[in-house]
């Protein structure tokens, strides 16, 4: 059985929410695409909670799930969609490609 358990996305805007789910009080919300591992919009876009600081523009990878609430603090918060890292660069078929807006700091 195979399990996509990563994915990539584009960070395209921040989500305000003034009233959340306890859980959630100290988390950052951002809007993302996902994309295939060229960059190409795939999906639609959905709501992610960010424990690493991205911004809008950067190339990042995601879990969903489970695996979502146990970026957070409170494992048992209510999170479907966790961003875990931010992207410098990819390798596709040997050609070292740099992820847009890799290297900015985010304005989260």
């Amino acid at each position: 059985m195979y399990f996509d358990l990563m994915h990539l996305a584009k960070v395209v805007g921040r989500v305000v929410a003034t009233v959340k789910q306890d859980t959630l009080s100290a988390v950052t919300l951002q809007w993302i695409q996902p994309v295939t591992a060229r960059g190409v919009a795939t999906g639609k876009p959905l709501v992610a909670v960010d424990c690493i600081g991205s911004g809008p523009g950067e190339l990042v990878f995601y879990v969903t799930s489970r695996e979502a609430a146990l970026t957070l603090r409170n494992s048992f918060a209510a999170a479907d969609a966790g961003i875990v890292g931010k992207v410098d660069w990819t390798n596709i078929g040997g050609t070292r490609v740099p992820a847009e807006g890799a290297g900015q700091e985010s304005s989260s």
